[in-house]
């Protein structure tokens, strides 16, 4: 996509050292995999959006800032973990549903325009920082941008996203599980509860550090063995494949891709964790460019290796319970319930101050208490929801239309518009006004056929 002509500060490393430990940065960000959360939650800051003013740090913070800051090839890393995560496993029936050549389109047209609106949500950073104000929450642009219903909107929006991610992980461990163990995904879901509601009560995210490597780990070892799988299975004949597209379909993958690629909560912490910041932009490129290439093998391979009886997740057309079958459910179902707690986490950061809002004097053990059964209600809640729901595929097309649409297409455009409204009034800056708006009302657009389309599903 063309760079936008609007003139914006240059992302170089500012004079006075803005640097952020990706172990000590506070961020409630959503994401399709562990890392994109775990790259700075802690306990200590929780609190929504306020403005800051920028400090002149004394030489020990300077010299500490530094020792953490991250190398361009960590930064490519850790982008690239941040993007991976279970929405892949929907792709090859979202290419079933909308066609290959469509959904290629697609996919691709998505993954360009949440690239841009990543760089936005980065330009709007520096535009605030010309201000005298720090940024390191998505939240606090949109403070800036709308006052508290702006920090509001997307912290509402981030928790029902995150929790929406942990509901499908339930649907997807509960639908392998059932065919796997001959058992009734309400069972599934049930045994899953107990332990989840004991990783939820840790209360750090360093103590959750090995759980998230460990998912990362076992989700990358999943995916590699499903395309293995895939290929082996394109040798059979299969019926009808739609080599063009269907419009209609178009929707429910546009959901499905923005599922795959929302991660416009994790730029802020990889940004300021970077030794060199100038580098952040062609790194997110190029790793978004890495990303999308293997999204579309995943996904045409699992829709040529299947056709027609591609299910919603590709593994529940694996067939038998031996070999690689069996090691690919299990990696991707221990992948994804490892993952389910880091996911979570940023939900506890938004609503655990709530509990004792408005009462200081408070008993801290009585406060303790109440987080304790938010924490547990809360998974007892995801769990409800995903054992009365079936159907994978469209419940992350659902989340991917609704949060996703609004996280990483329309907010990040009507912030920038408003920020940068005191611009000179050039053609070249009506123009790229004009191309937001659009982008704006494309995001609207898949929310309400996002909507429509989950309404008809059900009724």
């Amino acid at each position: 996509m063309a760079a936008s002509s609007v003139a914006v500060p240059a992302l170089q490393e500012p004079p006075d050292l803005e640097a952020v430990d990706l172990d000590s940065q506070s961020e409630t960000c959503s994401t399709t995999s562990s890392f994109a959360v775990r790259v700075g939650a802690t306990d200590e800051d929780v609190s929504d959006a306020v403005p800051k003013r920028l400090e002149s740090p004394g030489t020990h913070e300077h010299a500490e800032a530094a020792l953490h800051l991250t190398s361009d090839l960590k930064t490519f890393i850790n982008t690239c973990i941040a993007f991976l995560g279970s929405g892949v496993l929907g792709l090859p029936y979202a290419f079933r549903k909308c066609g290959i050549l469509m959904g290629l389109v697609t996919l691709v047209g998505v993954a360009a325009v949440s690239t841009y609106a990543m760089m936005l949500v980065v330009q709007c950073k520096y535009k605030l920082k010309q201000q005298g104000n720090i940024i390191s929450k998505y939240g606090e642009i949109g403070y800036f941008a709308m006052g508290h219903i702006g920090s509001v909107i997307v912290n509402t929006a981030l928790v029902i996203s995150q929790t929406g991610f942990c509901i499908a992980y339930l649907i997807f461990i509960a639908s392998n599980a059932h065919k796997f163990l001959d058992v009734s995904k309400q069972l599934v879901v049930s045994v899953c509860v107990p332990p989840l509601v004991g990783f939820s009560l840790l209360r750090h995210m360093r103590e959750l550090a090995y759980v998230a490597l460990l998912a990362d780990f076992m989700c990358i070892l999943g995916l590699l063995v499903v395309l293995n799988i895939d290929l082996s299975y394109m040798d059979l004949d299969h019926d009808y494949i739609e080599p063009m597209g269907v419009v209609s379909a178009i929707p429910f993958f546009f959901g499905v891709a923005s599922y795959c690629f929302e991660g416009v909560g994790m730029v802020l912490p990889l940004e300021n964790s970077m030794r060199n910041k100038h580098n952040f932009m062609p790194i997110l490129v190029c790793t978004v460019v890495i990303i999308t290439s293997l999204y579309a093998t995943f996904g045409i391979c699992g829709y040529l290796a299947f056709g027609n009886d591609t299910n919603a997740v590709i593994t529940l057309n694996f067939e038998g319970s031996g070999g690689l079958v069996t090691l690919v459910k299990i990696f991707l179902c221990l992948g994804l319930f490892f993952t389910y707690p880091v996911m979570l986490f940023p939900v506890f950061e938004v609503l655990q101050p709530m509990v004792a809002c408005g009462n200081k004097l408070e008993n801290p053990q009585t406060t303790q208490k109440k987080g304790i059964l938010l924490r547990a209600g809360i998974v007892l809640l995801t769990a409800v929801v995903a054992a009365g729901i079936p159907d994978f595929g469209r419940f992350i097309s659902f989340i991917g239309s609704t949060c996703c649409s609004l996280l990483a297409f329309i907010l990040p455009a009507f912030f920038h518009l408003r920020l940068f409204q005191d611009e000179p009034s050039t053609c070249g800056n009506r123009l790229h006004q004009l191309f937001l708006c659009g982008m704006m009302l494309l995001g609207f657009v898949m929310l309400g056929a996002g909507v429509v389309e989950a309404i008809d599903s059900v009724f």
